[in-house]
Parts: C-alpha cells; structure tokens; sequence
C-alpha cells in the first residue's frame, strides 16, 4: 500500500531528525499531523499547521497528555471587561431615569429676584443636559452589552479541541484534533511514553 504524502513527508522528516541510536517506537496519526515516540524523544509533525511544522521533547520531560477543548481567552476576557462597563453605563442611566430628578429639574425655576440671567439659563440648560446625559448612558451601556455578546460569540467559535502534550520547563505541545479517536491516541501516547497519567475525564 502506498503511502500517504503526509506519511512520506514525515517519514522523511524522521530519518532526518533521529539521532544516531534513536529509534521509532510507535507513531500517531491525527488528522493533518503525526506524532512520534522514539526511544529518547516525543516527534510532533504538523506540516500544514499555522504555527510550528516540527516540534518535540525528550521523553523525561514529556509529562502528560490529553485532549482539551480550548478557545481565545483575549476574547473572555475583553468580553467580561465590556460587560462590566456596559452594565455600570447602562445601570447609571437606568438610576437616572428611573429617579425622577429629571422632572424635579424640570419643573424648577430659577428665582426671580437673583440679578442677571446666567443663573437662569444654567437652570433651564441642567434637564436637558441629564436627560442627554441619560441616553448616552442608556445607548451607550447597551451598545457595550451587545459588543460583550459579540465577544463571547467569538469566543466560542474559536474554541477547537486539541491534542496538548505536555512537558516541563516548556509550554505544551499542541495539536488540533477533530477525530472520535483523539482521546484514544491520546492514551496510547501516555502509555508509549510511560507517564502513567490518566486522561482528566477519568
């Protein structure tokens, strides 16, 4: 049977990449990428990947080995924070509205015996100046909401399930998996390399 030009390619890639008295132990294939177990390292081989073709870590340093499902956190947290400003501009204008000291306001007017007319004119300006600060608040809290939902809608569309092996002094190695079997390969790896971790779902 012939193989597969992603088995070829990272066929070749091995050959290259072993040292002298490394061997193969056993390989994963998960969708686009390969993973490999040698007898001094973990080979991850993702070559139509967005970010690095070819990684790998010495077997003592491979700690775990699971399937996540993980998203942007920027997004959460971007989201929370909108959320956050858009409930206290929404919650101030609500308090206005809702207080009537805009038709208190209103329904005031300005002394009759105090000189000139700036006083006057502050006291006639003051309602509509809160009653626009009151729709500001209102549109603006509003607007703020909806942005927070668009944040989380990102948030959750960019959420993809991955195979993360782990390791020390490093940050994980990741693989984007959508395979039924993801967590299965996801087993054998920890058996291959001899972790004795269990999948977290355990």
């Amino acid at each position: 049977m012939s193989q597969s030009p992603l088995s070829q390619a990272t066929d070749d890639r091995l050959s290259e990449m072993l040292f002298q008295g490394e061997e193969v132990e056993e390989e994963l294939t998960v969708e686009g990428a390969r993973v490999a177990v040698t007898t001094h390292r973990v080979l991850v081989f993702t070559p139509d990947g967005d970010g690095r073709r070819f990684d790998h870590a010495d077997r003592p340093n491979v700690l775990d080995a699971n399937v996540e499902t993980t998203g942007r956190d920027s997004y959460v947290e971007w989201g929370v924070r909108t959320g956050v400003y858009g409930a206290v501009l929404f919650g101030g204008g609500v308090l206005l509205k809702t207080s009537g000291i805009l038709e208190e306001l209103g329904a005031t007017e300005a002394p009759a015996d105090v000189p000139g007319s700036g006083i006057a004119q502050f006291v006639s300006l003051l309602p509509k100046a809160l009653g626009t600060l009151t729709t500001g608040l209102l549109l603006g809290g509003g607007l703020l909401a909806l942005a927070a939902l668009a944040l989380g809608g990102l948030y959750f569309s960019s959420r993809e399930r991955e195979l993360v092996i782990e390791r020390a002094g490093r940050d994980p190695m990741r693989v984007p998996v959508r395979d039924d079997d993801a967590e299965d390969v996801a087993r054998r790896l920890r058996a291959a390399v001899g972790t004795g971790s269990k999948s977290r779902g355990d």
